[in-house]
């Protein structure tokens, strides 16, 4: 029988290296603010282009919104990405920990609900001028999820997953 191949010290196959972590963490921040940022522009052209008198304005920002999710789309995907290759090659893990899978939840519902939401509503707002409800409602809740994210990241609260345990009494056994 053949031993484990490239394991490190906690028994893992994968773990990112010093510097390529730091590289992956960065990339991870970097694509997470803007994501959050793009986020808040979305929500500010969605209240703006609701509240605005004028015509030609409202428009003009629901034509930007109907672009902007090309923006938000691949800077969720990148942040996701960045940040399951950090649990991959950390000690966080992917489902070690219940912050984790709340981020990874959050990530994936900003993501769908720009797909499906936020670029259908902006579109049909660019052509008639108006805006739907869940334009204004999904763009706001995406600022605030963004928001809890980083709260988690920081805080990183609710501790270790029943999984866990689970495989720690495995390797003990």
């Amino acid at each position: 029988m053949s031993a484990p191949a490239a394991q490190g010290h906690d028994g893992r196959a994968f773990r990112l290296r010093r510097r390529p972590q730091k590289v992956v963490l960065t990339t991870h921040i970097l694509s997470s603010v803007g994501w959050f940022g793009i986020a808040i522009a979305v929500a500010f052209c969605a209240i703006a282009a609701a509240v605005s008198d004028d015509d030609a304005l409202s428009r003009a920002l629901y034509r930007t919104l109907e672009t902007l999710p090309w923006l938000s789309i691949p800077a969720g995907i990148t942040a996701v990405g960045t940040g399951s290759l950090l649990g991959l090659g950390t000690t966080y893990g992917l489902v070690r920990y219940w912050w984790v899978i709340a981020k990874i939840i959050i990530a994936v519902a900003v993501v769908v609900t720009d797909v499906l939401i936020v670029v259908v509503v902006a579109h049909d707002a660019a052509v008639s001028g108006q805006a739907q409800p869940p334009l204004y409602g999904s763009t706001i809740a995406h600022v605030v999820v963004l928001a809890v994210a980083t709260v988690l990241s920081v805080f990183k609260p609710w501790g270790r997953t029943p999984w866990v345990s689970r495989d720690r009494r495995a390797d003990a056994g």
